[in-house]
């Protein structure tokens, strides 16, 4: 996205915004995807038309990563909106029509605008590992007023390759995961002993005790050197069978988690699904540092 698209993000808010209140108003103004739509600067009452803005992020299952998904554009995007309430982190995932596969844009940011607390943030690009140079399907970034826990609604927006989009989203108390949150039993479980590699001590392993069946697993993996966090690398996690012949949930990259009260530094946030039909799996980790050769290690884990 080019520089001075950035004025779009408080028109796209305000429209985006007022179409999840209803709000009927009709100022003139520029052309903006909302939801679905296209909209001239203002947003239509219920009943208008077929897709009802008020209930974008309704209708829709979990995202691949336990998130609340919106539309852009009619479904040309799904966004999957996350959060973790213990790192005050927003994290946005950029998916295709189905609803499942990462879907690269070249945005400088995504804007997160969100109702009560009142607040918005800008996310930045964090690109996935399989994401083509200058564009990313992941967007990060945190705010104090993320450590409010409860059910967030608002909008996100964005201006890809010179359109503008915004959808709205409302995260629902029944059966919602707040996708990457630490729950109590989503404590760092440790798998097997530590490896040494290129003077660094790497401790493999996972969010969660108990892992599950057609659940997502979040791998984990905290390294130090002289016993201070490496921050540096790049950590990527997929899932393949026990034997590592096939791979079960293709490979993602991680997010670095400084060091809090509750946990120490480590590279998580990489989220893998385990198949309904899952026996022996196994997580497998591949660390390059930026200087050195990369290493990969096969974690067996016991699934329920």
């Amino acid at each position: 996205m080019k520089r001075n698209l950035q004025n779009w993000f408080p028109l796209l808010a305000v429209i985006a915004v007022a179409g999840f209140l209803g709000c009927s108003s009709e100022p003139a103004g520029p052309k903006v995807s909302v939801g679905g739509e296209e909209e001239h600067g203002h947003s239509h009452g219920p009943g208008e038309h077929n897709h009802d803005h008020g209930e974008e992020g309704h209708g829709h299952a979990p995202g691949p990563h336990g998130g609340t998904l919106a539309d852009w554009g009619g479904g040309t995007f799904h966004v999957e909106f996350t959060v973790d309430h213990a790192q005050k982190q927003a994290t946005v995932y950029i998916l295709g029509g189905d609803e499942k596969t990462p879907s690269p844009i070249d945005a400088e940011s995504v804007l997160l605008t969100i109702q009560d607390p009142a607040m918005q943030i800008d996310l930045a690009p964090q690109p996935l590992a399989d994401d083509p140079e200058g564009k990313a399907s992941r967007f990060v970034g945190t705010n104090e007023g993320l450590a409010a826990v409860k059910e967030y609604a608002g909008t996100l927006s964005a201006a890809v390759d010179g359109t503008p989009y915004a959808g709205n989203f409302q995260e629902e108390a029944s059966g919602h995961a707040h996708g990457h949150s630490h729950g109590p039993d989503d404590a760092l479980v440790w798998e097997g002993e530590p490896k040494q590699h290129a003077g660094m001590t790497i401790k493999l392993g996972h969010h969660g005790s108990h892992l599950h069946k057609g659940e997502e697993v979040e791998p984990a993996v905290a390294v130090t050197r002289d016993g201070k966090p490496v921050d540096s690398l790049k950590v990527f996690n997929a899932l393949v069978t026990a034997d590592g012949k096939t791979v079960l949930a293709e490979e993602v990259a991680t997010v670095y988690e400084p060091e809090t009260d509750e946990e120490p530094a480590h590279y998580a946030q990489g989220g893998l699904m385990i198949p309904d039909s899952a026996e022996a799996v196994a997580i497998r980790f591949r660390i390059v540092p930026a200087e050195g050769d990369p290493v990969s290690y096969d974690v067996p884990i016991a699934v329920e």
